[in-house]
């Protein structure tokens, strides 16, 4: 039973990532769909018979759900702090359906279109924080990577199979509006099938715990671990839970500006960051964009050369559940954002120097490395900075805390999404394939900023987390921490200890390498170091 009930969790709340990704695949490829265009574009040219958009047009038309996203991650959180995730997502998914709905009947008006496009992101945005929260609030610690790691498997499976129907639907021409209507349509299946799905699926335990609702805690914690409730693992882990709740609820209420107070703010910043770079990387360039940049290389089938990017970005997923769980985090992130800026950096080049010939026609040998290497900064994103910043953000908050950082932490995602899918007309109407460079730049940036400032914590509870954040060991020592602890647990394995005590010990002794300073402060641990790397 604990095997069916955690796989219909991975399953069904990473539904959300689908709905994600569903619109975001779908929304490149219908705006340079005929129909689509003869309704929605603002220019016309009679000569060649061909409709295009101007630049603040197209940028609203793909970016204004952006807008909505954020606003919706801001809701979230004092909705899901007094419903509970489980109903929120609930709540959240038919706004999601009521959006799409709108999309699918409205008339010829750009503008309606537009607001349709608004409210559905709502929906998604505000799914965007409450789904990888319930995935890792309810998962055991030694699969919660993988578990939440489903969530961006599920975004790209949707980004995917929009590709494929745009590709089966752009040139349906008995019915033209079908070639988008089609698309967009599909995509109520997905919110049915995770409003339904949310029906057979349990409150998160530690939203339980916070509630006073002990008993249900237990029991779901229990049913997610297949084991019995008086088991040591049970008794150590509910425990734990309790203690956690019990110390963060203990200051009261989390108010907004508190999320900025000297105990949390260096975690908040870290969320803010990682999910912005995780934008600033430069994947949306080709999700949102790809079918009109791959027309500029000279393509003929620039639909085509959509769908082997998506397909590439969806494959590799699958190698993130194994790079994440037997890597870490901050390695993946580190090594994803240099290699990614190479990418970049080729691409821009070849784009810029090699693409167009003399005499104006396309260079096609320029145009297939240029796929090429997109396809290569697709393999490193999927795998390494797409799932890893949501199980960062996912893992790293005190209970007391986790909802409005979270919150927080994806709107900046989706802030600079919007940044992005809304200047991107503009920039590269203006300086072309040299936009490269810029992602090049925030690529490297990017890794530098996870090697400062984010500690590895693959294998470790949310409340050993926690402790490991309040203590003075340095994020580019976590790695021989995570080492040595491991040879701690062997050796304390049948000890009757409390489940975050070795941690606990192995910071108060931790060696000077680990730590910044262990005088008597430290042996008083936990202390809060409020700013351990300079933020």
């Amino acid at each position: 039973m604990a095997k069916i009930l955690t796989i219909v969790m991975l399953v069904f709340v990473s539904m959300a990532g689908w709905m994600f990704g569903a619109d975001t695949g779908s929304i490149g490829g219908i705006t340079n769909m005929r129909d689509f265009q003869s309704r929605y574009a603002d220019r016309y040219d009679p000569v060649t018979d061909t409709y295009s958009y101007s630049s603040a047009r197209q940028g609203l038309l793909v970016g204004m759900v952006n807008t909505g996203t954020t606003v919706g991650c801001l809701l979230s959180s004092p909705l899901g702090d007094r419903f509970g995730k489980r109903k929120c997502i609930m709540g959240w998914t038919l706004v999601y359906i009521t959006g799409v709905i709108v999309q699918l009947t409205t008339i010829p008006s750009w503008v309606q279109m537009m607001v349709a496009k608004i409210w559905t992101g709502l929906g998604i945005g505000a799914l965007s924080v409450i789904a990888p929260g319930y995935q890792s609030e309810s998962s055991p610690p030694h699969i919660r990577g993988a578990i939440v790691t489903t969530y961006q498997l599920f975004i790209t499976l949707g980004i995917f199979i929009a590709a494929c129907i745009n590709m089966g639907t752009h040139k349906y021409t008995t019915h033209p509006e079908a070639q988008w209507r089609v698309p967009i349509g599909i995509n109520l299946l997905w919110g049915i099938l995770m409003f339904f799905g949310m029906l057979f699926l349990p409150e998160s335990p530690r939203y339980l715990a916070v509630k006073g609702r002990n008993e249900e805690c237990m029991k779901i914690l229990t049913r997610n671990a297949g084991l019995p409730a008086d088991h040591p693992i049970m008794q150590k882990e509910y425990n734990a839970i309790q203690a956690d709740v019990e110390a963060e609820l203990a200051g009261g209420p989390c108010s907004w500006p508190q999320i900025f107070s000297n105990e949390i703010r260096y975690r908040t910043l870290l969320g803010m960051g990682v999910m912005a770079f995780q934008q600033l990387t430069g994947n949306n360039y080709f999700f949102y964009y790809g079918t009109q940049v791959f027309r500029g290389t000279g393509l003929n089938s620039p639909f085509l050369a959509a769908l082997i990017l998506d397909a590439v970005n969806f494959g590799c997923t699958f190698g993130a559940i194994f790079v994440l769980e037997y890597f870490g985090r901050r390695g993946p992130l580190i090594v994803g954002g240099v290699w990614q800026s190479i990418c970049f950096f080729i691409y821009a080049s070849v784009g810029d120097r090699a693409l167009t010939r003399p005499n104006g026609t396309s260079n096609h040998r320029a145009g297939a490395v240029m796929i090429v290497f997109s396809c290569l900064f697709i393999f490193s994103f999927a795998q390494t900075w797409a799932p890893a910043a949501y199980v960062i953000v996912g893992e790293s908050y005190p209970i007391r805390y986790r909802s409005k950082c979270a919150a927080v932490a994806t709107a900046s995602n989706w802030f600079w999404n919007f940044m992005i899918s809304f200047f991107t007309p503009f920039i590269s109407n203006s300086i072309g394939f040299k936009y490269g460079y810029v992602f090049a730049a925030c690529n490297l940036c990017a890794a530098i900023i996870i090697f400062l400032f984010a500690k590895e914590t693959k294998g470790l509870t949310l409340e050993e987390i926690n402790q490991l954040y309040l203590s003075n060991i340095k994020p580019w020592n976590t790695g021989a921490y995570q080492r040595d602890r491991e040879d701690i647990k062997q050796s304390d394995s049948e000890k009757e200890r409390g489940p975050t005590s070795k941690l606990h010990e192995y910071v108060e002794h931790a060696p000077n390498s680990y730590a910044s300073t262990h005088s008597t402060e430290s042996e008083n641990y936990p202390q809060q170091v409020t700013n351990p790397v300079g933020l």
